[in-house]
């Protein structure tokens, strides 16, 4: 019984990360951005945590899998927006790095029900773009609560956050149309060899 309360420790970690997702986004919209800070910190720290519980015990789980990257993503996406309204971010980046995100999942359900079952998974500038957009709303919350952090340093964050985020577009888009092509010439296929065994029985 106890083996298997532990395997969904991570879980139960991950669901506490969406339940700070409230709290961080209302403490950056109503400025009590030392609260932000520490909230965050405790949502990224978890982050790592569930992770690292998941892989070293074994605890990893289908909803795991799910419910992990889907509380980064509306954190981070909830926090773009935020932090654009308080003009701490371009509103054209928030714009881009959201409209990405709406483009891979729309694109991922409309291939899944007009192809079929979509077999990829995230690789590295994916993985890097996500990277860079934590950084930068990191970046943007130690200086709204502690210190001014050097002028270059944010500029060169949102250009790495513009150039994954266009990198990752580009990749997913090439991946569904190569992917659809694939299949469709392998049903094609399947097609043909069907009608030619219907035509010499």
């Amino acid at each position: 019984m106890i083996r298997i309360q532990l395997r969904h420790l991570p879980n139960l970690i991950t669901c506490m990360r969406f339940i700070l997702i409230g709290p961080i986004l209302w403490a950056l919209l109503t400025k009590c951005y030392p609260l932000a800070f520490y909230l965050f910190l405790i949502a990224g720290l978890s982050d790592g945590l569930d992770g690292l519980l998941a892989r070293f015990f074994d605890w990893t789980t289908p909803l795991g899998a799910l419910l992990d990257p889907l509380a980064d993503k509306l954190l981070l996406m909830g926090s773009f927006i935020i932090l654009a309204y308080l003009q701490q971010i371009p509103v054209w980046l928030t714009i881009m790095v959201k409209g990405r995100d709406i483009w891979i999942m729309g694109g991922a359900l409309l291939y899944r029900y007009w192809v079929g079952p979509l077999d990829y998974k995230p690789v590295w500038i994916s993985k890097l773009n996500t990277f860079f957009q934590l950084i930068l709303v990191s970046l943007v919350i130690v200086k709204l609560t502690f210190f001014a952090v050097p002028i270059q340093l944010i500029p060169r964050v949102i250009e790495a956050v513009f150039v994954t985020s266009l990198l990752s577009f580009i990749q997913y888009t090439w991946v569904w149309i190569w992917q659809a092509a694939f299949y469709l010439k392998l049903a094609s296929k399947k097609i043909t060899t069907k009608n030619q065994k219907r035509g010499c029985s």
